[in-house]
Formats: C-alpha cells, sequence, structure tokens
C-alpha cells in the first residue's frame, strides 16, 4: 500500500473527503478522551492518547506531503530565512531602543510589500475563515480567563475546536466544489499565516531585488500553485 496520500486518493473529492474525514475523527477521539477524564476511567484515557497521537500523526503527514507537493514548504523556508536574517540584523538596534525599531521596519515592510499583499484579496474566502478562527480563538481564550458560570475551561477547549472545525470543514467543502485543487487549498492555508507573521519581521523584503525573488513581479499570485 503507497504511503502517498495523492496516490491513494487520485482523485481532488476523495482528497478533501478524506481530510475532512481525518479532522472529524480526531475531533471525536478529543470528545471522548474528555469523557474518559470526566469518568477517571485510566484505561479509556491510555487508550484514547494513542488514538489521538495516530490520528494526527497521519494528519501531519498528509499535510507535510501536501506542502512538499505544493512547494508550499519551500516558500515558507525561504520566507524564514529572509525573515531570521532581519531579525539578526536588527537585533542590535532591537537591543539599543527596543521594540521601536521592530514596529517601524514591520510598517516599512508592509508598505514594501503592499501590491502583493493585494493578492490575499484574491482569496476573501480564506481571509473570512482566518479571521473567524483568529476571533474565536481570542474570544473562548478570554471566556477561560474570565470564567464561565457552569461551564469548565476543558469545556470551553472542546467547543473551540468544535467551531474551528466546522469553519474548516465549511471552507474546504465551498472550495471543493469551486474546483480548486486540495494541494492548492492547503498551500494557501499554510502561506497566509506564515506571510502574515513575516511581515512583522521580513524587513529585507524592503529590497527590491530579494522582494522580487521572494514574491515574483508585482501583481504575480504567489499563493496559487507554482506552474
Amino acid at each position: 500500500m503507497t504511503l502517498s496520500f495523492e496516490k491513494r486518493f487520485p482523485t481532488e473529492e476523495e482528497r478533501y473527503e478524506k481530510y475532512i474525514w481525518l479532522i472529524k475523527l480526531s475531533i471525536i477521539a478529543n470528545i471522548c478522551a474528555y469523557i474518559a477524564i470526566i469518568l477517571a476511567d485510566a484505561d479509556a484515557m491510555n487508550l484514547m492518547r494513542v488514538v489521538k497521537f495516530v490520528l494526527w500523526t497521519v494528519i501531519y503527514i498528509v499535510l507535510l506531503q501536501t506542502a512538499w507537493k505544493s512547494r508550499a514548504l519551500h516558500f515558507i523556508i525561504r520566507l524564514w530565512l529572509c525573515a531570521a536574517s532581519s531579525v539578526a540584523l536588527m537585533a542590535p538596534l532591537i537591543a539599543y531602543f527596543g521594540f521601536m525599531p521592530m514596529l517601524f521596519g514591520a510598517v516599512i515592510t508592509i508598505f514594501a510589500n503592499r501590491k502583493h499583499l493585494k493578492i490575499f484579496l484574491r482569496y476573501k474566502d480564506f481571509l473570512k475563515y482566518l479571521a473567524a478562527c483568529f476571533g474565536i480563538s481570542i474570544l473562548m481564550n478570554v471566556a477561560g480567563c474570565v470564567g464561565v458560570p457552569g461551564i469548565d475551561n476543558a469545556t470551553l477547549y472542546q467547543i473551540k475546536h468544535l467551531l474551528l472545525f466546522y469553519l474548516l470543514w465549511r471552507l474546504l467543502q465551498h472550495e471543493c466544489k469551486q474546483g480548486r485543487p486540495f494541494r492548492e487549498t492547503i498551500r494557501i492555508l499554510m502561506l497566509m499565516p506564515v506571510i502574515g507573521v513575516f511581515m512583522l519581521m521580513g524587513w529585507l523584503s524592503i529590497i527590491p531585488m530579494l522582494r522580487k525573488k521572494l514574491f515574483g513581479e508585482d501583481g504575480h499570485d504567489f499563493l496559487a500553485l507554482e506552474k
């Protein structure tokens, strides 16, 4: 049996369906583990730890394979090398002036890359998904800190995961119906948050030659699958 996710499931519909099922099973495993903790059943807790480990191992393998084949991993490595070099060069200024150089550098970086960031507007459904995930995570974390009468933090954690899964399920279903390749959907989901963080630290990308090497010409869709 092949270990390649794409060879095992040759059609786009199968890839979306099987990946969604993996996430569903991980959510079910989380809920079962939560119930086992409530019941204080040691055997059930140990079993669910193994089940969760196996499921998440498979999910990470699928994501790693897809990231490699979509060249998202290559892109991320280039971005982080640029960000690491930028931080290394800026470190003496940060040590002397505090976080002001970092803030100033982030503003300049975003301004210099504004034309490339416009590409994000072509993927409004992904932007809405990421914004909703961020909002739910913040809301649930605040609720956990403040406290909700009758609901403990473990229950809030389960609710958060269910809501996040629902958002991901809707997005994947939508992109599948739109005919977007599974490989490209995962690439976009990986790159958008990474590029967002990169804009805070990738100060060297203000250099036109380096910026072009990272993102291509102005107007180039660097989020889409490379031809």
